[in-house]
């Protein structure tokens, strides 16, 4: 298996679509890190040159606390190439998936009193 680095600051957008989810076999057993670790699975939309991808990117240990539409930086992330018959893929992992801070909101415009200056 080839495994690429990805280089994240080219991406323009990338945003969690569901939370994290535990990731389990066909059996519905949770599956481990090779270091034993939880495995989880995240949802991303992706925009690289204006094109959107969804990605489900695994990441060991602790859940990543991310929600719907919450921006969100994908540190480590890696591409596995696999192949299995006539089937192939890339399988995606991060280090850890964090959520980005988000602007407060903008405060309301004031407008004078009518009749003061």
């Amino acid at each position: 298996m080839r495994v690429i680095p990805v280089n994240d600051s080219a991406l323009e957008n990338v945003v969690a679509v569901p939370g994290a989810t535990p990731d389990v076999d066909l059996d519905g057993k949770p599956r481990a890190h090779r270091d034993g670790l939880p495995l989880h699975v995240v949802q991303v939309a992706v925009t690289y040159k204006g094109d959107t991808s969804l990605l489900k990117v695994k990441v060991a240990g602790e859940a990543p606390r991310v929600s719907v539409g919450m921006p969100v930086t994908l540190v480590g992330l890696v591409g596995t190439q696999w192949a299995m018959g006539e089937r192939h893929g890339i399988s995606w992992a991060a280090q850890t998936i964090r959520a980005l801070p988000t602007a407060p909101p903008p405060a309301p415009a004031t407008t004078p009193p009518a009749g003061k200056n």
